[in-house]
């Protein structure tokens, strides 16, 4: 039972549905704010589209006690129940952890928020970018000596949290197979963001200086985005092997050798004469030559992509990265296949449900009600 909004929640439930599970969107009749996030289709934002697919809808009014009991006893049955309220809120509505698990003890709560349950914080709403710029993440990004910025693509923290929610989700029944006993899973935005951050976390507690450097990295040089004469190239030099290659790649093997280059720490020590050396080297051939070149001498290369390009890309295509969905409005949209594959019973993208689209049959057949089947139903 999934009666989360937004996108942490909402994704971690359709995680699961992909997974195999037979998940309930529960809304009330207001619904999911996200319904309305632009942009639409057909009448229903995208993003709810794609935030629910693999779901059942069910609308129920909890402030009625008759609807309230319906979803206490849907949630009776269910092996994993998932909300995203703010704190305290869940229990008001008769959906808290200790009353839900005294009549299912068996039962994995999972429950998100931004900031946690206790300190300063706990009753201050939490968005993907605001927790970008309280954990740190905006001190990074963003160009030398320009304003910081946040990672653009909006819901790149939210759905890192839908991944860990995820995972405690199926820690905690791997543990009930074992102990016969349900568990509360607790995930916060802010503890999801910094182990996304591990890496730069950790070269600052060592002594480093994590700062905006454009498309560059502070631990490895070359590796960053290049100007060619018709766009940009991203290339990234991770070992002496690539480095060679890399040299080679360019015509000028001179540069393997040259003891200002010669490692990896040399190379990041005089990032600034090297960048100054590669720029017109780079700027001189188009982004198809430094493409065939670099993966000729093994070098990680790849220009970069929008979705336009993306999503009619054969290799995305051919391993069903993308798959095309129908829309519970009209038409079709174009979203992400199974981040997992699995030699027997694959996991499938169905459709995601007009908001209560299976209340009649869920509230007359519970569980045992009809489950939508096929990526493209």
């Amino acid at each position: 039972m999934d009666a989360s909004m937004g996108a942490v929640g909402p994704w971690a439930g359709a995680l699961l549905g992909q997974l195999g599970a037979d998940v309930i969107k529960l809304e009330s009749p207001q619904g999911d704010f996200i319904r309305n996030v632009m942009p639409t289709q057909g009448g229903l934002s995208s993003t709810y589209i794609s935030m629910n697919v693999s779901k059942r809808g069910l609308v129920l009014d909890l402030k009625k006690p008759d609807e309230r009991k319906e979803a206490q006893a849907l949630i009776a049955g269910a092996d994993v129940f998932l909300e995203n309220f703010r704190p305290g809120v869940a229990d008001r509505i008769g959906l808290g952890w200790e009353e839900l698990s005294s009549s299912n003890p068996r039962l994995i709560y999972a429950s998100a928020s931004g900031f946690g349950w206790s300190g300063p914080l706990v009753t201050v709403g939490a968005t993907d970018p605001h927790i970008q710029a309280f954990t740190g993440s905006t001190s990074v990004n963003g160009a030398p000596g320009a304003p910081r910025q946040r990672v653009r693509w909006y819901g790149h923290f939210d759905v890192n949290t839908s991944m860990c929610i995820v995972q405690g989700v199926l820690t905690a029944l791997i543990e009930r197979e074992r102990t016969g006993k349900g568990r509360l899973v607790r995930i916060t935005m802010v503890e999801a963001a910094m182990a996304l951050q591990r890496v730069r976390v950790a070269e600052h507690l060592a002594g480093g200086h994590p700062r905006p450097m454009g498309s560059a990295t502070t631990y490895l040089a070359p590796d960053r985005l290049f100007r060619a004469l018709d766009g940009f190239v991203a290339v990234s030099v991770t070992s002496q092997h690539q480095w060679q290659g890399f040299c080679a790649a360019i015509e000028r093997p001179e540069l393997a050798e040259d003891p200002r280059f010669s490692t990896n720490a040399e190379r990041v020590a005089n990032r600034d004469a090297l960048d100054a050396l590669l720029d017109p080297v780079f700027a001189s051939r188009s982004i198809g030559h430094w493409v065939r070149t670099m993966e000729r001498n093994a070098v990680p290369v790849a220009k970069p992509s929008s979705f336009d390009d993306f999503r009619h890309h054969s290799h995305y295509r051919e391993n069903g990265m993308l798959v095309d969905v129908a829309a519970p409005t009209r038409g079709q949209m174009t979203l992400s296949g199974t981040p997992w594959k699995f030699a027997r019973n694959p996991g499938e993208v169905r459709r995601a449900p007009l908001p209560g689209e299976h209340s009649r049959d869920i509230r007359a057949n519970g569980w045992g009600g009809v489950r939508p089947v096929g990526a493209g139903q």
